[in-house]
């Protein structure tokens, strides 16, 4: 069951009281790195990590406000898009120890903090409630999947610079930075062989607890969702049969998530601020 209210004064203050910090220090660590990039700054990876930390922890605090009231999840579209903010912070630090993915938070981190900020001031509420176990997982694993699929499309990006710059000869500023173009392409099928496991599960789970796909407006969702998928699928299969790899595997992946946007924020943008319902 579903319904639609504002939230009250006080979750409202404490929710920005702690995302304004979050925020302050996502953009810290953000522009600490960038300089690193750009040679006027020694690296300083505890420093990075530290401040993203505690970044994600006054997020998750302020999340915690929002995000769940007594018995109901809210999934309205800010909140989501704040927790996948938060889970992408937790996964690149977690990543971090073991992979070069510094450079990712320069990109990553903003958004982070733009969202996080956002939550706190549009509360707007749908809540989820009498939810069945199957749908808990299905949206646990949806909601990671699309995270790590976000950083695959960062990824992406960077590899897509790398290659045109290094065609180009130009191996100053950011190309400078980054690990050999093997090494980033091989991190970038990483992400997405675990990102696809993830949907794929999600979808295992989650498709047949769903009692009528138009009486809850899922139809666009899971369509573009499908579509998301198949080009997931089409792109490790030409890996794995062509060796696609580069600028090529990267556009796929941007392509894929873009429908994944547009599964969930572009949907739920329609239900929530233009119809009004959800």
């Amino acid at each position: 069951m579903r319904h639609w209210r504002y939230s009250c004064w006080g979750s409202f203050m404490t929710a920005l009281a702690l995302a304004v910090p979050a925020a302050g220090f996502y953009l810290f660590a953000a522009l600490r790195q960038l300089l690193v990039i750009k040679g006027s700054k020694a690296p300083q990876r505890g420093l990075l990590l530290g401040f993203a930390s505690i970044g994600a922890l006054l997020h998750l605090a302020s999340l915690s406000v929002t995000l769940v009231s007594e018995h109901a999840l809210n999934m309205a579209m800010f909140q989501v898009g704040s927790l996948i903010a938060l889970i992408i912070t937790l996964l690149l630090l977690f990543s971090a120890w073991r992979k070069p993915v510094d450079n990712l938070f320069t990109g990553l981190l903003p958004m982070g903090a733009v969202v996080a900020v956002l939550a706190a001031v549009i509360q707007h509420q749908v809540l989820l409630t009498d939810l069945s176990y199957a749908l808990i997982w299905h949206i646990l694993l949806s909601i990671v999947a699309f995270s790590l699929f976000t950083i695959a499309s960062v990824q992406a990006i960077l590899v897509i610079l790398q290659d045109r710059n290094l065609r180009k000869h130009q191996t100053r500023g950011l190309i400078r930075s980054l690990p050999p173009l093997q090494t980033m392409d091989a991190l970038l099928f990483e992400i997405l062989w675990l990102a696809m496991l993830l949907l794929t599960a999600s979808f295992v789970v989650g498709l047949p607890a769903v009692e009528s796909l138009s009486s809850q407006h899922l139809i666009h969702k899971v369509a573009f969702s499908l579509v998301g998928w198949i080009v997931f699928a089409t792109l490790l299969f030409g890996r794995y049969r062509f060796g696609w790899r580069g600028p090529v595997a990267s556009k796929w992946t941007l392509t894929g998530t873009g429908f994944l946007i547009l599964a969930y924020f572009g949907t739920q943008f329609v239900l929530e601020y233009v119809l009004d319902r959800a």
